[in-house]
């Protein structure tokens, strides 16, 4: 089996389509299926389920998959890793991290990349939380800057700091001077929030049954920038993460209620595959993200505080 077979492999998994995969490789379908075939004869199981709208993996697929995907990240990052040991590391770098957290990180990230490390290129994706999981599992990217990984076994993780929730509304929601509000306050103030699948959705559903509390969740929308203009605009309210609208436009018409009894909080980390070590300019990346994220709090950009065990590298759970 080649390298050049696993790509192809790779390909058809991520396009759920041998058609597909054929079209983006710019090679023949016939010929793609008969490296398929010649991959199954190889390794003598079925990777494969062939349905009408395409294919999808078995799970001797899906552990080629994983265990293709990270050879092929370690063929393609040799040469800049042998590079490395000459001097400064080089290369390319994929991190995902939640867009307004993005917005108020990624230019002094790179501005102490360029410093420290111009030979690394940072490419950064925005996603929501359940998505970057699903790009660091599927070694899509490198890192991620993510909530609560380590509860995810597949991931390693180190994290970075620790942030509380607020209830925030368009300006003239509740009096100018008021702070905070009791979770069991929130009442029935129409909401917007993410749906259940979303991670942020299921801390605040979990609060919300332990105290026999119903959330009036008006609204669902699985978009982050959508929330914030139903804010806004005053058209719901919504339980957020305090930076959730660090450097957005339209911040000065939202207030932000503290919330207590009890206070909601969770932790953001740095999350990699399990078994699939950093490389040099990854592994720079990591350490320059987690300097870069300190020096915005110390500053007040950020808001949270650092966990008593940052640097710590969180293991998996068994």
């Amino acid at each position: 089996m080649s390298p050049r077979q696993l790509r192809y492999f790779i390909a058809i998994a991520k396009a759920g389509s041998i058609s597909q995969a054929a079209l983006a490789l710019h090679i023949a379908q016939p010929s793609l299926s008969q490296h398929m075939a010649a991959i199954e004869e190889e390794l003598g199981v079925p990777l494969l389920k062939r349905h009408a709208r395409g294919v999808t993996l078995t799970p001797a697929g899906q552990r080629l998959f994983d265990r293709a995907s990270t050879i092929l990240r370690q063929l393609d990052h040799l040469p800049d890793e042998v590079a490395a040991v000459k001097g400064l590391p080089r290369g390319e770098v994929r991190l995902a991290m939640d867009g307004s957290i993005a917005a108020v990180v990624i230019v002094p990230l790179y501005r102490a990349m360029e410093a420290r490390y111009p030979d690394v290129r940072v490419f950064v994706t925005t996603g929501l939380s359940h998505q970057m999981r699903q790009l660091v599992e599927g070694r899509s990217v490198d890192l991620a800057l993510m909530p609560n990984a380590f509860e995810l076994p597949s991931l390693l993780s180190e994290p970075v700091y620790e942030e509380h929730f607020c209830l925030f509304g368009a300006r003239g929601s509740w009096p100018p001077r008021q702070r905070h509000i009791r979770f069991d306050d929130i009442g029935d103030r129409p909401l917007v929030a993410a749906d259940r699948q979303h991670d942020q959705r299921k801390l605040i559903e979990r609060v919300a049954n332990a105290r026999r509390r119903s959330l009036n969740v008006r609204y669902e929308i699985n978009d982050a920038e959508l929330t914030r203009a139903l804010v806004r605009d005053g058209l719901a309210q919504a339980l957020l993460p305090v930076n959730a609208f660090a450097a957005t436009e339209g911040a000065h018409k939202v207030l932000a209620l503290d919330i207590v009894e009890p206070t909601l909080t969770r932790i953001q980390s740095i999350a990699w595959p399990a078994g699939a070590p950093l490389t040099p300019a990854a592994d720079a990346t990591r350490q320059c993200l987690q300097e870069t994220v300190a020096t915005l709090m110390e500053q007040g950009v950020l808001q949270g505080r650092l966990p008593h065990n940052t640097g710590h590298r969180e293991e998996p759970m068994d």
